[in-house]
């Protein structure tokens, strides 16, 4: 049974929709294990009272942090008194913590924790940055936070898809400025010649939600990776996994970043192997 009492420091996720968070049933069930007095709820919150709510939120004692989800991660640079350099350069955020001076602090972890997952991924076969093309589609938080942190890692190209046009380029010219040695473009949702394909758009939570990419070319040593928790197995990562492509679940980045948000909300030196331990949740 989940007990929350006076002193337990409690944590929200917010998004619009909320449904498809996975943070609160993995948070709770390793503070449950680790006997921790702290939960996770979930909060569904529309954009236009995001700021607001995160704001009455975090001035509450026994509130600890924020996990940011769809669609807030770009506003909360905007909800928050201080961000980081890497959620700076993104214009996203989805952590939301106190400062030690009391200031609202925003990060992005959401792109370190898709590395760490990629270097998971090709444990058997390291992926060759110095050569690899990558194509990241969707350039909301996830995107941004991906595409950064590939640059950040010296991949060769990070190729930029968006229907919103203007938000990808500004994207690109953000991290073109940033990373100049390294080539950041804008491209088709077109899978043919790229090492790495992600898909950060919320098309796959839904069964019957089209393909974000077009797959015709797509190389059986392309790593296709999907951001999406809401389904484990997208019909992106089916199909990609029919042609013989290492595949990467949105589950996976999860579990990579939750020491990261642990470290932020004041409990460092978390593995993620512990995350791991937990099994399907």
């Amino acid at each position: 049974m989940i007990e929350i009492s006076g002193t337990t420091r409690i944590f929200f996720v917010i998004g619009w929709p909320v449904e498809q968070v996975k943070a609160p049933a993995l948070f709770n069930a390793y503070f449950q294990r680790h006997d921790m007095d702290a939960r996770v709820i979930p909060l569904k919150v529309p954009p236009e009272a995001y700021t607001a709510t995160v704001r009455t939120l975090m001035a509450i004692e026994n509130v600890g942090g924020i996990f940011v989800s769809i669609p807030h991660k770009p506003m909360t640079v905007h909800s928050v008194d201080q961000v980081t350099p890497r959620a700076a350069l993104a214009a996203a955020c989805n952590a939301v913590y106190k400062g030690a001076d009391g200031q609202l602090m925003g990060d992005l972890i959401d792109g370190e924790g898709f590395v760490r997952a990629l270097d998971r991924t090709c444990a058997d076969a390291p992926f060759d940055w110095a050569h690899a093309r990558a194509l990241v589609v969707g350039s909301g938080g996830v995107g941004c936070a991906i595409a950064t942190s590939l640059a950040t890692r010296g991949i060769r190209e990070v190729a930029l898809y968006d229907t919103r046009t203007g938000q990808a380029e500004s994207l690109q010219q953000r991290l073109q400025q940033a990373y100049p040695d390294i080539t950041i473009s804008i491209a088709a949702p077109r899978a043919q010649g790229y090492d790495l394909i992600v898909n950060s758009t919320p098309l796959g939570m839904h069964a019957d939600d089209p393909l974000p990419i077009d797959l015709e070319g797509l190389s059986a040593s392309c790593i296709v990776a999907d951001c999406g928790m809401k389904i484990e197995m997208t019909r992106l990562l089916t199909l990609a996994q029919e042609r013989g492509c290492r595949i990467q679940k949105g589950r996976e980045m999860l579990i990579e970043q939750a020491p990261l948000y642990l470290e932020l909300f004041g409990w460092p030196g978390v593995s993620s192997e512990q995350f791991r331990a937990l099994g399907a949740l």
